[in-house]
């Protein structure tokens, strides 16, 4: 596990943040929008360090690397720009599932407010301003795949009382941002792992989640036939699958959930390099962004440097993935 994170006092006023968020939204119109102008929000900086995708990111540049994009939008120069609304020979998608899973060794401490406080709530939010979805729905369970049952309750209290009735979160809840500030207290108290390693597999846990016995037990009904599949994985350290898997093996076992890569995106969360960044100790995380790059080919796999912190920015930044994918879904038959 990583060792003795640099405490670092975590404070963004989330209203002034939501309300940047929206306004980057202002004149996007379906699942993409014209190119983006004016200011970059949140964006990684000079060095364009924190997030790439599909290309790499530029100067003050947005998700896909153009440049003068707000965080949402695709500023000159990005891949995606002018997405627009749904073409022709696509149906589209109207439904999102999530599924998080997040590392929770003691040393994430950090990333775990972060995420509890401000980052899930506001990415809840800015799931529900998206025009043309209908809903969402969204899982939380820890790196532990023994078991991958999602978490209907945080490590600090019995129940997160989700209103869907179900161990996962709806977008049709009044207290949305509520559940998933719960749900951000990551549970862990059924693991199965040793904690030697073997409970820092964010990508396997989520993979089983989707397999049976658990996507035909407490699980079930989750996924949607009719839904884009998202997946984020968040670790201070790295992928550590037990067996052993090669990357493309668990992303073979994600993709077969949905039946297509072109209706699953993927987002990995970790160190690009060994650091002492924003959130305490990092280290590097190969095999994570090995297995994004398995989902690059269809543009459809990111990799957020940790490093970088912000992970706002890694999350809502993705948005724009999940824009553009949603304008090519279509529902594959059972």
């Amino acid at each position: 596990m990583a060792r003795c994170p640099k405490e670092k006092e975590y404070s963004m006023d989330l209203r002034a943040w939501c309300a940047a968020l929206c306004a980057g939204m202002m004149g996007l119109a379906g699942c993409g929008g014209d190119p983006g102008s004016g200011q970059d929000i949140g964006s990684p900086g000079a060095s364009g360090g924190g997030f790439t995708g599909g290309g790499a990111s530029g100067q003050g540049g947005d998700t896909f690397g153009g440049q003068g994009g707000g965080i949402l939008g695709a500023g000159v120069g990005g891949a995606n720009g002018g997405i627009g609304s749904h073409g022709e020979g696509s149906t589209g998608c109207e439904h999102i599932d999530v599924v998080f899973a997040v590392d929770n060794s003691r040393s994430m401490h950090e990333e775990k407010e972060a995420l509890r406080g401000i980052v899930f709530p506001a990415f809840a939010q800015a799931l529900l301003d998206i025009e043309g979805l209908t809903d969402f729905r969204a899982a939380v369970l820890d790196a532990c795949p023994l078991p991958a049952n999602f978490h209907a309750r945080g490590a600090s209290t019995e129940d997160c009382s989700f209103q869907s009735g179900k161990p996962w979160m709806d977008s049709s809840s009044t207290d949305i941002t509520g559940e998933f500030g719960c749900a951000a207290d990551i549970y862990s108290g059924d693991a199965q792992c040793s904690g030697e390693d073997d409970d820092e597999q964010p990508v396997s846990a989520i993979a089983a989640s989707l397999e049976a016995p658990f996507s035909t037990g407490d699980n079930a009904g989750f996924l949607r036939q009719d839904a884009l599949l998202v997946v984020v994985a968040i670790t201070d350290e790295d992928e550590q699958p037990v067996p052993s898997q090669p990357p493309q093996a668990l992303h073979d076992r994600i993709v077969a959930a949905k039946g297509d890569a072109r209706n699953v995106v993927f987002l990995g969360i970790g160190g690009r390099s060994a650091c002492e960044g924003a959130y305490g100790s990092a280290e590097q995380a190969n095999t994570l962004q090995a297995i994004a790059d398995t989902f690059t080919a269809d543009e459809r796999g990111f990799f957020w440097d940790l490093c970088e912190g912000r992970l706002e920015d890694g999350l809502t930044n993705a948005l724009t993935a999940i824009r553009g994918a949603c304008t090519e879904f279509v529902p594959v038959p059972n």
